[in-house]
């Protein structure tokens, strides 16, 4: 007697595995789930949704096939944050070595 189990939930692979919230990456998640607070902070929960829904799409769209970083460099190129560590400065444009 063998029982077949079938499993319909993400099992990680490997260890370097991103988190995920159920069968989304978590920073798209969280982009969905801020669109949604927004909407019930401001009294329209339905375009706060719509509105999550959406921004999450396109991100999920934008990050696709590019490096698992990509948010983190494109928040340090516009603002400057966070300061990476072991990097020169942006503002410096010649390397030696």
């Amino acid at each position: 007697m063998s029982e077949r189990t079938d499993l319909s939930h993400y099992i990680p692979r490997r260890l370097d595995d991103g988190a995920k919230f159920l069968f989304w990456d978590m920073d798209v998640a969280m982009i969905g789930l801020m669109g949604v607070m927004v909407g019930i902070g401001s009294g329209f929960p339905i375009i706060g949704v719509v509105l999550g829904i959406v921004a999450a799409f396109l991100y999920g769209k934008l990050k696709a096939g590019k490096h698992p970083g990509m948010a983190t460099h494109l928040l340090y190129w516009f603002t400057g944050f966070p300061e990476p560590k072991e990097l020169p400065g942006s503002h410096i444009r010649e390397l030696n070595g």
